[in-house]
């Protein structure tokens, strides 16, 4: 590779006559708040160091580029393929630094009363506000007979008009996760501008501007500078650099390999589009695009893709393609609806993974069948389901519900309270969504039903079921949402249990939703019960199940630590039907918190079955 590494200052690398520009298979900016806290303590270190008489310089890492040509323009523009974080914090710092600036100049009149010092600081001020923007800011270009200023550094197509944005005072609403990182960092340097450099007042401000600008910037912070000869090797070099200890992700380096395939002039009109869709793909935060590219490509595949070869994985069997081989329009086009695909699969993940219902409104599908996603995924935080409810959205929005309603209720028995091996469930999971997929339309629920009560029998039958459950405590350490779960459905599918439990456990009253995040779990005997109102025989069972049940907020509120008595009356007159049924009881002993354990048990048994 023809690369030609060159050690400069940030100012030099800055001053010379090219811009920067970062291509559009790029990731967007990325250093978290961590990052950008350590680059400016870094410069920070210098400052003081400068301050104090001494020097200490921070070496700040490698940029690599690819040169190219700018038409009717004598300038040199540099594709940026690793070094993009290092360099927009730089510009940011420098925006930030003449924004400051600036509003010092503003705040100063001419009716102020200013020593010749201050005056002195003022006109300094005044030029190095101009020395910044021409610097690190904007380029004076000349094409033909006429004069343009262009950026001195343009992010991709997905970060761009954010980060310029910022750079002119006139900040966007966010509108991926790249344009937060970008925002926090300019609040961060902001901060550290007010805080350092202006610590103080305005004059002994001037006095750190002029170190930190001419000094710091031009000496003390470097870079190793590599320009490669071609976009071939940049792109090259892009899969195996990373950005000061930001791993490149998956979804990264297949943004990065597809791209390259693309980068002929056949294929260029393709390639926007793809470009499009990656950015609409990667717009997530890098560990959910992990978790999404995994599960699609199980949803898609039925299988596990490899867990250190995602990347080539995607390329051999959801691209069909080799790195060095030269792709047709056909291919290309495969690409492209490949990328569709992942772009609205990820969207629906990114739903569902928020318990959302990710489906059109069905007036079969009610609100207690859509909380069921919400029960699922958010307070059984049960997500090895996704690739399967991802195959699932291509059923009707009926075999939808139905099917997560089984997933929940097979879950919190295996997982939840079985704590059973999650491998041949997520074989089964796998399985089944291929399956979806290769016949949507005549798919069977019966196939996934039968296959996880075949599984349940073999690794939670009755008798273990039967055993954990009546292990299952209250604890004051937390952990209690499981138990409220349960209570919840068995009040949910109490009407089917009495009608004679028969068939697939059935919702019968689907009009009452209770909202799990407005319940909370109160004991019948008080936890904490009085002097001269503890139960001796009740005080070894006040955390079992039997003496457990669900109240809304301002009836935990009301029922404070009072005696089983003392609840009668909002035990009697609560809508939830279990309360009622304690209500009804003359008399709160052991063997009524017993025997109520061993009826929810067998509740229990009853309902979480698929």
């Amino acid at each position: 590779m023809g690369i030609k590494p060159t050690q400069h200052g940030i100012k030099v690398l800055f001053e010379q006559n090219h811009s920067f520009r970062v291509p559009k298979y790029q990731r967007g900016y990325a250093w978290e708040d961590p990052a950008v806290i350590d680059f400016l303590s870094d410069i920070a270190r210098c400052l003081k160091a400068r301050e104090t008489g001494g020097r200490s310089s921070h070496f700040f890492g490698g940029i690599v580029a690819v040169k190219t040509d700018v038409p009717d323009s004598n300038r040199t523009q540099y594709e940026v393929i690793d070094g993009q974080q290092r360099l927009a914090s730089f510009v940011l710092l420098a925006a930030r630094l003449s924004q400051k600036i600036a509003q010092v100049i503003a705040g100063t009149t001419a009716d102020d009363e200013q020593t010749d010092e201050d005056l002195l600081a003022s006109k300094f001020l005044s030029e190095t506000l101009k020395h910044l923007q021409r610097l690190y800011l904007s380029y004076r270009d000349n094409f033909g007979m006429s004069y343009k200023d262009v950026p001195k550094l343009i992010l991709s197509e997905a970060d761009g008009s954010f980060f310029q944005a910022l750079l002119d005072g006139e900040p966007l609403d966010s509108e991926r996760a790249s344009h937060e990182r970008l925002e926090t960092a300019w609040t961060l340097m902001g901060a550290f501008i007010d805080d350092t450099i202006f610590e103080g007042g305005d004059t002994a401000g001037a006095e750190r501007v002029r170190i930190l600008v001419n000094e710091v910037l031009e000496f003390d912070c470097s870079v190793i500078f590599m320009a490669a000869d071609s976009k071939r090797e940049a792109y090259q070099i892009f899969q195996v650099l990373n950005d000061r200890g930001v791993q490149l992700t998956d979804g990264d380096l297949l943004r990065a390999r597809t791209m390259e395939l693309l980068d002929t002039p056949s294929l260029l009109a393709t390639q926007d589009k793809v470009a499009k869709r990656w950015d609409e793909v990667l717009r997530f935060e890098p560990g959910d695009v992990d978790d999404y590219l995994r599960w699609y490509f199980s949803s898609n595949e039925g299988k596990r893709p490899s867990s250190s070869a995602l990347a080539d994985d995607y390329m051999r069997v959801r691209f069909k393609l080799q790195d060095d081989e030269a792709l047709t329009v056909a291919q290309g086009n495969a690409i492209l609806r490949e990328m569709k695909g992942m772009s609205e699969a990820f969207a629906s993940l990114e739903t569902m993974g928020e318990g959302e219902w990710p489906m059109k409104s069905d007036p079969k599908v009610t609100q207690w069948d859509r909380d069921r996603l919400g029960m699922l995924v958010t307070h059984l935080r049960h997500t090895n389901a996704m690739p399967l409810l991802l195959a699932l959205t291509k059923l009707t929005p009926p075999r939808f519900a139905e099917a997560v309603s089984m997933i929940e209720r097979f879950v919190f028995r295996y997982k939840t309270i079985g704590n059973a091996h999650i491998s041949p469930m997520t074989e089964i999971y796998h399985r089944n969504a291929k399956a979806i997929r290769d016949a949507p339309t005549t798919y069977k629920l019966k196939t996934l039903r039968d296959q996880l009560t075949e599984l349940l029998a073999k690794n939670v039958p009755e008798s273990l079921f039967r055993a954990k459950l009546k292990e299952t405590q209250y604890t004051t350490r937390g952990g209690n949402s499981s138990i409220r779960y349960m209570l919840l459905a068995l009040e949910d599918y109490r009407d089917w249990v009495d009608d004679g439990a028969a068939g697939v456990p059935k919702c019968k009253d689907k009009t009452t939703v209770i909202d799990f995040g407005n319940t909370t779990i109160e004991h019948i005997y008080p936890r904490s019960a009085k002097a001269g109102e503890k139960i001796a025989a009740l005080e070894p069972l006040k955390d079992t199940l039997g003496n457990l049940t669900i109240f809304g907020p301002l009836e935990n509120s009301k029922a404070g630590n009072k005696t089983f008595t003392g609840k009668l009356a909002m035990l009697k007159k609560s809508k939830i039907r279990m309360n009622r049924d304690i209500g009804d009881m003359t008399v709160w002993d052991a063997a009524a918190a017993k025997a109520r354990t061993a009826t929810m048990i067998d509740l229990a048994v009853k309902v979480f079955v698929p």
